[in-house]
């Protein structure tokens, strides 16, 4: 009759960990796994399962009317509210501000009666982080890792904070652990990358490549892995960087925001030239590929508009011609074109 408190928050953590759907954290299907089974092997997925009604709030909320003082009630409370609002976002029947209030409110009375777990201090953390606070968040991550030195997502988001009040000797050392500890190839991907990227704003480009590829070794082909190891090959004039363009390229050739991805990199190093190279040799590939061959005049028009206008007029005029074979007359690329080729006139 959920009127005792431990049992409630054991009900609380079996649903909250082992709930294979559930409707508004409200209704939980369950299944007794047997010991080889694992909850993912049947999280989100059809099938017949039990279907238990607990409205985790509500039962909360009336055993702290009973006992105001028992600071487990607010820390079962504050990670509701967390998991709620983590799997719901702004979808759920509470708005996102209100949610994170409520987790804030609840955990800080978790923490002041000494309830709170590493996660209650790591979650403190990240509601500080996403508001821009860092330097209100970093006490919050340290005493989570203090509490649990395992947890790799606390030193990572430690590390971040870090990096964002431009402490990036504590930021390196925290983002080196959080890799030590992921195992999951994405998250450790992305410490790595992060790695990089302190290294990077430490002017230290070698161990900033070094992490960039590491993190590409790991996670291979993603798109904010590939782009600062472009980056740092095209200013280095490192052989690899042709073959990791195209690469690039081919993660998505029909969007434009891989072009100005590829305009930042090239001309941020003086090197449109070889950008215009690429473009051209690309032309014989996507030569029966009607929007990726125009979209490539268009690029090689807005390069040339700086050193050969009439050759940029040609390119454009080569792509608003192929681009009416995939476009309707109104498409926003017709106007950009006839911008191009006005500006060629000049």
């Amino acid at each position: 009759k959920n009127c005792n408190v431990e049992i409630v928050l054991l009900k609380e953590d079996i649903v909250l960990n082992y709930y294979i759907t559930s409707i508004m954290h409200q209704v939980f299907s369950l299944k007794d796994l047997e010991k080889n089974e694992d909850i993912m092997d049947y999280r989100d997925k059809e099938g017949s399962f039990n279907m238990y009604m607990i409205e985790i709030d509500k039962v909360l909320d009336s055993l702290i009317k009973i006992n105001p003082e028992n600071c487990k009630l607010f820390d079962g409370l504050g990670r509701y509210y967390y998991e709620v609002q983590t799997k719901y976002g702004g979808k759920w029947l509470k708005g996102n501000n209100e949610l994170y209030r409520l987790i804030e409110t609840n955990y800080k009375k978790a923490i002041d009666g000494k309830c709170a777990d590493y996660l209650a201090y790591y979650v403190m953390g990240n509601i500080y982080t996403e508001q821009g606070k860092y330097k209100d968040g970093i006490p919050y991550f340290i005493k989570s890792i203090e509490l649990n030195k395992k947890n790799a997502d606390s030193y990572y988001n430690a590390a971040y904070a870090y990096f964002n009040i431009d402490d990036k000797e504590n930021a390196l050392k925290y983002a080196k652990s959080s890799f030590d500890l992921y195992s999951d190839s994405y998250v450790k991907s992305d410490a790595a990358r992060m790695i990089g990227q302190i290294y990077f704003e430490l002017n230290d480009e070698k161990n900033a490549l070094a992490n960039f590829e590491l993190a590409n070794k790991i996670d291979t082909g993603n798109y904010y892995n590939i782009k600062p190891m472009l980056y740092l090959y095209v200013k280095s004039g490192n052989e690899k960087a042709k073959e990791l363009t195209k690469q690039f390229f081919d993660l998505d050739p029909e969007n434009p925001m891989i072009d100005s991805d590829l305009e930042d990199i090239y001309y941020n190093n003086k090197k449109e030239n070889e950008l215009a190279a690429f473009y051209k040799d690309e032309l014989k590939f996507f030569r029966n590929d009607d929007k990726v061959n125009g979209n490539l005049n268009f690029y090689l028009g807005k390069i040339y508009l700086n050193t050969d206008k009439k050759l940029a007029k040609e390119y454009f005029l080569k792509a608003k011609d192929i681009l009416s074979n995939t476009y309707d007359k109104d498409h926003p690329v017709f106007k950009a074109i006839d911008d191009g080729i006005s500006e060629s006139e000049k």
